[in-house]
């Protein structure tokens, strides 16, 4: 696209576009030159090749020592929350822990946490900044992480709570039966995380032998998912949040060329912490321009989550491409065709793909965290 933020603006006063035409216009611009101006890394590349920002993060409280052990669970709400389950169980392997008509609860893998998937999504969600190069053949999106739950050590109840409201963080307990304790509060940018006694042991006591929500959309790929490769996180100020999440979960930070943060999440997985198109938009052409691309979830939230990749056992490029074809997992690219969209680069072998509700997943070869990483 190459009219200008001025121009668009015009168009939109004159009423020759619309005010969706005009943030749809805006997001595609701001996305397209990512990696020519930030030298973002894409999905799980980065984290450990990209030249070092030495600007300190500045903590927004006093660090509280803690760990994070355990991705409780992810956040997903979607308008068919069944078949979302069952296009994950099939596809990925996960295993359907819990159902009760309303959510199903699935573990993502053997290390990996879970997934509370629910249903009554009714707004449609905003668009993923992240993949909003993925074009006009992008399905419709009917889905949106909207929170995340990690586990902590050490954790005492009492003195967890009290931690966070020394920070100011207004926590609200959160608690199930005698092993599930919580506590929920809203990050820097009002979305939603809870802090949580999870680990392996309490949440995997028994094994996941609940049934599918829904049938089966397509033959089991037998895959095993075995890493969280990586949370793509979109924010107004990368920096604030990476200090945050640092300061509060402990999360090691590296940030890269002044555009984002690659942070490690224990040997949970992975997150990067990039700005959003706000953010870009403000960087370019001040705070008018950041208004004109503000998007907000229906919580509020100026923070999203674009993608999220996780790492297979066995991977073999061509074959996961072809399985992938094989049961219509794929976008319609540019010429027509249906192609699971490839993103390699250096040791990362991946595919962005649809899921059942228009979400963007990627799959990748990534198994555990680089050497780089572990020693951030």
């Amino acid at each position: 696209m190459t009219r200008s933020f001025s121009h668009l603006v015009d168009d939109f006063d004159a009423g020759r576009i619309s005010r969706r035409q005009l943030l749809t216009a805006l997001v595609a611009a701001l996305a397209l030159p990512r990696v020519a101006v930030g030298q973002e890394p894409a999905a799980g590349r980065g984290r450990g090749d990209q030249p070092r920002d030495t600007t300190p993060l500045v903590p927004p409280f006093e660090p509280t020592g803690w760990k994070t052990v355990w991705l409780d669970h992810l956040s997903y709400q979607c308008t068919d929350y069944r078949k979302a389950a069952a296009f994950y169980a099939t596809l990925m392997g996960w295993k359907v822990r819990s159902d009760d008509g309303k959510q199903a609860l699935l573990d993502i893998g053997e290390n990996s946490g879970g997934i509370l998937i629910r249903g009554g999504l009714t707004a449609p969600p905003p668009a993923a900044i992240t993949d909003a190069g993925l074009g006009v053949n992008r399905p419709p999106i009917h889905a949106v992480f909207d929170g995340f739950a990690w586990g902590i050590e050490p954790w005492d109840t009492d003195k967890v709570k009290g931690e966070l409201e020394k920070r100011g963080l207004r926590p609200i307990a959160d608690h199930h039966g005698a092993d599930y304790k919580a506590f929920r509060i809203k990050d820097p940018d009002g979305f939603d995380l809870a802090i949580t006694n999870g680990t392996k042991a309490l949440r995997r006591k028994m094994p996941a032998t609940a049934k599918l929500p829904a049938p089966a959309p397509f033959a089991p790929t037998g895959w095993e998912t075995l890493y969280l490769d990586h949370i793509s996180f979109e924010v107004p100020d990368f920096r604030r949040s990476a200090a945050f999440y640092q300061a509060l979960l402990g999360w090691t930070m590296r940030t890269s060329n002044g555009a984002q943060a690659s942070a490690q999440i224990g040997d949970i997985g992975g997150a990067i912490i990039r700005g959003n198109a706000a953010a870009r938009a403000r960087a370019r052409g001040g705070d008018a321009a950041a208004a004109a691309v503000e998007i907000r979830s229906a919580s509020g939230a100026t923070a999203a989550i674009g993608h999220i990749s996780f790492g297979i056992a066995n991977w073999n490029t061509e074959r996961v491409r072809e399985e992938l074809k094989k049961r219509d997992v794929a976008y319609t690219n540019k010429d027509g065709q249906r192609e699971p969209r490839p993103d390699m680069t250096g040791t990362l072998e991946s595919f962005h793909v649809p899921d059942a509700m228009g979400w963007d997943l990627q799959i990748g070869n990534k198994i555990a965290p680089t050497r780089s990483e572990t020693q951030q």
